[in-house]
């Protein structure tokens, strides 16, 4: 599907539930950083982090589906984006080394993933110490994950709690690997 008809995924609605550089700016994207988007889709996100992140930065965006990457492949083409690497692969078991990502960020993407506590002990793997891991997730979304239970499976997983934003229609939680 091309990228100006990706449905609900790029509806102007949805620029009020996730502005996208306030949620990038609340996640702890930085310039310089190694970034890891994990459930990019067609990257409504992904352009401007690479933006945010710079030239001294590093976009990881893994996606466990193949037409999703392919439409992300061909938007950041077409902004002109070369910062970023597609990874297809799965949250449960990464194709990143220990100790490589600073930023690790997941927008209504965590009630997706089926093994939420493997996925998030993968996360802290890959994150350096101190790194940040920031989940935010929005009540119009089908998968939707409860504050507690979060907070709890990511304490589990190794992350120390840094950050809680509450919004109108969700929230962003922010973790630092411990």
């Amino acid at each position: 599907m091309p990228f100006a008809e990706a449905g609900t995924l790029h509806n102007p609605l949805r620029g009020l539930l996730h502005p996208v550089r306030r949620t990038l700016a609340r996640a702890h994207v930085e310039p310089g950083a190694t970034v890891l988007e994990l459930g990019p889709g067609t990257g409504y996100f992904s352009v401007e982090a690479s933006r945010m992140i710079g030239s001294g930065g590093r976009l990881l965006c893994l996606d466990v589906q193949p037409p999703m990457l392919a439409e992300l492949s061909e938007h950041l083409r077409d902004t002109g984006i070369t910062n970023a690497g597609l990874i297809l692969g799965d949250a449960t078991r990464l194709p990143l080394a220990d100790d490589s990502v600073d930023t690790a960020y997941l927008v209504a993407v965590l009630g997706e993933i089926p093994d939420r506590p493997q996925a998030l002990r993968e996360l802290r793997r890959v994150l350096r110490r101190g790194g940040v891991l920031s989940i935010t997730e929005t009540l119009t979304d089908p998968d939707y994950q409860l504050e507690d239970s979060v907070r709890d499976v990511c304490r589990a997983s190794g992350f120390e709690p840094l950050e809680h934003v509450r919004g109108l229609l969700g929230y962003t939680m922010n973790f630092r690997a411990g």
